[in-house]
């Protein structure tokens, strides 16, 4: 992996910028908040985390959850360590991280103590709409054989009999084939337990999930305070993403860019 420049973070987050994030929806957007069971249902306007992580995939930056806490303990060590013993800075949220946002699914911004987000912010009248989204859902019952496309190729023939009504699959006593290597021998008639074709599976099915849609009638403009050095990392950013840019699902594609305020 390429090494990331996160100096910006060992400096105090003193915010002397001032500019307007301008956003321009390419697709519709669809932007929740949390992972709801039966219907996905868009805000009309992108939260401050997903602003964060707009702005983090400009950068080039793709953390783990895991990773993304390890970066953020080491870099907030070495900031530490070049303030002064007796610093008051060394009990503030820029360096304790005891209150730190938090997105709904777990996403914690390495930008959040040196860009604010402040207002006042305009954003366009949205129309909204509904479609299917295929949702990738793991599950351990009888639902993976039609709801993912995907298997090992040693299992066509198994497949094929199967569509031909030539065997069955099941979970009945009856199916009592259960063991991946008797496979090799299914002959018609014969019953199939999903035991036995599970592992050529992958774990999880695709469900058709209604979820909402929104088309913005213009653009979105944040107004923020930065600090230099971050200021002049996003506007590059922006310039020329290192990654493409999108608010909400991974389809909600978005232009971007940096003007200064006076």
């Amino acid at each position: 992996m390429k090494n990331i420049d996160l100096n910006f973070f060992l400096e105090p987050p003193e915010l002397t910028e001032k500019g307007k994030i301008v956003i321009e929806a390419l697709s519709p957007l669809s932007m929740t908040t949390t992972q709801p069971g039966t219907y996905y249902r868009s805000q009309s306007a992108p939260t401050v985390n997903m602003l964060y992580g707009m702005l983090e995939n400009a950068l080039g930056w793709h953390f783990g959850p895991k990773d993304r806490t390890t970066i953020l303990k080491e870099i907030r060590k070495a900031a530490k360590k070049k303030l002064d013993r007796s610093d008051p800075l060394k009990k503030s949220q820029w360096i304790t991280g005891k209150e730190d946002d938090e997105s709904g699914v777990g996403f914690k911004s390495i930008l959040q103590h040196h860009l604010k987000f402040v207002g006042p912010h305009i954003e366009p009248e949205t129309i909204h709409f509904d479609d299917l989204w295929a949702r990738h859902v793991r599950g351990s019952g009888a639902t993976f054989p039609g709801g993912s496309r995907n298997y090992d190729v040693s299992l066509e023939r198994i497949v094929n009999m199967e569509k031909l009504n030539l065997i069955s699959f099941g979970d009945s006593a009856k199916h009592n084939i259960r063991d991946p290597k008797e496979l090799v021998g299914v002959s018609d008639d014969d019953k199939v337990h999903f035991n036995a074709i599970r592992p050529h599976f992958p774990q999880y099915y695709t469900s058709p999930t209604p979820r909402e849609y929104v088309i913005p009638k213009g653009e979105y403009v944040f107004s923020v305070k930065t600090t230099k050095l971050l200021k002049d990392k996003i506007e590059l950013a922006l310039n020329n993403p290192n990654s493409p840019i999108y608010l909400g699902t991974n389809d909600g594609w978005v232009e971007a860019s940096w003007e200064d305020l006076v």
